[in-house]
Formats: structure tokens, sequence, C-alpha cells
């Protein structure tokens, strides 16, 4: 399991000092490059619906307890993206709902009314439906998507993290799925049984030069060209176009020999 070092609430001791406990947590194994595409996912089709230029920061992937989950989900809107890995939701809280509904309509702050009418509900299904199209990178290819309840969403996500709208329009979009990541397994080393049959293409270098275009141009077959490389000096032998060895280019039982 992967750890993470964290810090606890201020605690006052009898001396007057406070102090913060130091605690290890568990550390979400969901790399920070799928939250960042996700982010950058979001910021490019909410931009492109609501016709805004908005700018997103992303949180570290967390694994958070129940009580976590319970408050970031709750009274809000929550969508299940059933994927072929797991599951993943898309969660909104009702301030932020509405902020972004409100966006749609050009509006810069939403109205006083405590729930959505159906045309707002409709607008924020399909503000929805294009951010739960970006969560393959979570749960694997998407294949169903349907509404949740803020309840069981907050009791099924494991793994959460956010992606904050900033610019005009300022909102918290939660993303999480049912099941963290498994730790990667350390990769045991080749050993040179699994190399055996392994080709690396060779070559001898044993002359340079640099020809001029106009020099370049004038070449025909059997023309002679006169390198930088003097006469007697040291080739290199490369492996896959990296150098390894200097020595002798010379001649053996009729064949071109290198010897190093």
């Amino acid at each position: 399991m992967i750890v993470a070092l964290t810090f606890g609430e201020p605690e006052t001791l009898p001396d007057g000092r406070m102090l913060r406990a130091a605690r290890f947590v568990p550390r979400s194994s969901l790399p920070a490059s799928a939250a960042c595409l996700i982010a950058n996912g979001a910021r490019e089709q909410l931009s492109r619906l609501l016709a805004l230029e908005l700018e997103t920061e992303v949180t570290e992937p967390a694994v958070l307890d129940a009580s976590a989950r319970a408050v970031l989900f709750a009274g809000g809107f929550a969508y299940r993206v059933r994927g072929r890995g797991c599951d993943a939701f898309v969660a909104l809280r009702a301030p932020e709902a509405k902020r972004l509904v409100a966006a749609a309509f050009g509006e810069l702050e939403s109205s006083g009314e405590a729930t959505l009418s159906v045309l707002e509900r409709a607008t924020l299904e399909r503000l929805a439906s294009a951010l739960t199209a970006l969560c393959a990178p979570l749960c694997g290819a998407v294949r169903a998507v349907a509404a949740e309840s803020p309840e069981r969403a907050a009791r099924e996500a494991e793994t959460y993290f956010e992606v904050r709208t900033g610019g005009r329009v300022a909102a918290s979009i939660g993303f999480a799925v049912t099941r963290d990541p498994a730790e990667p397994e350390a990769a045991e080393p080749f050993g040179l049984d699994e190399l055996e049959d392994v080709e690396i293409p060779c070559r001898v270098e044993f002359a340079r030069g640099v020809l001029d275009v106009s020099v370049f141009s004038r070449l025909t077959p059997q023309a002679t060209l006169v390198l930088d490389t003097a006469l007697g000096e040291r080739g290199t032998f490369l492996a896959a176009d990296v150098p390894l060895l200097r020595g002798i280019c010379g001649a053996r039982d009729g064949r071109r020999a290198f010897a190093a």
C-alpha cells in the first residue's frame, strides 16, 4: 500500500503551544496525469458549451474516508459512468451546478431559486454529458451513463479529485472511481536468456565529411569523394546508433574487419 504523510487538526497543549499530529494515510495510485487529462478535457468542453474562456486546476487524487465522501456528495448531482474496468462518478454540488447553468444562459450569478427548473435541469444534463464522456482514462471504455443518487455515489466512490474552474465562472467538479488502481508491480529485470534472440544492428563508421550543396548536387555514379577523416584515423563501432568502441579499420581473410 502507498501511504502519504499528512497532519491532523491543530491541538492546544497545556503549555499553550499548538501541535498538529502527523499521521500516514493511504495514497491513491491513480496517476496525476490521468487527472490532468480530465482537467484539460473539462476546460475545453465547458469553454465550448459556455462560450467562455476558462482556466482549470486539479487537486491530487486522494482515497477518502466515508465521512469526507458524504460531505462532498451531499445535496448535489451525481452521474455514474459505467466503464470496462470500474465505475466512475461525476459530481456537482448544488451551488456549482446552478452557477454553471446560469453561465450557460449568459448570467454570471444564479437565481435565488433552490431547485432547478425543467429547462435548467436539461441544460445541466447536457453539461454533465460532456463531462462524463471524459471518464475513459479513469474507468476504461465508457459503456453507459446514468444519474445516480448522491448517497449511493458517496458510499461506492473510493478515489476522488476535483477539477476547479477559474475566470468568469468558479466551480468545482468532482470526479471519482469505485476502485483505486492497483499498485504497479515492480518488473523483474531482463536476464541474458530473455535477450539471446534479440538482434542489434551494428555498423562501423570509418570516415566522415561535409559536402557543400553545390558538390552534393553534382554527385554522379563512380564519383570520388575526399572525406575529412585522415588516413589511419580510428573508426567508431556503433550498436543501434550508439557509439561503443573506437578502433582500427582493416581487412582479414578477404573481409572487412575492426580491431577495438
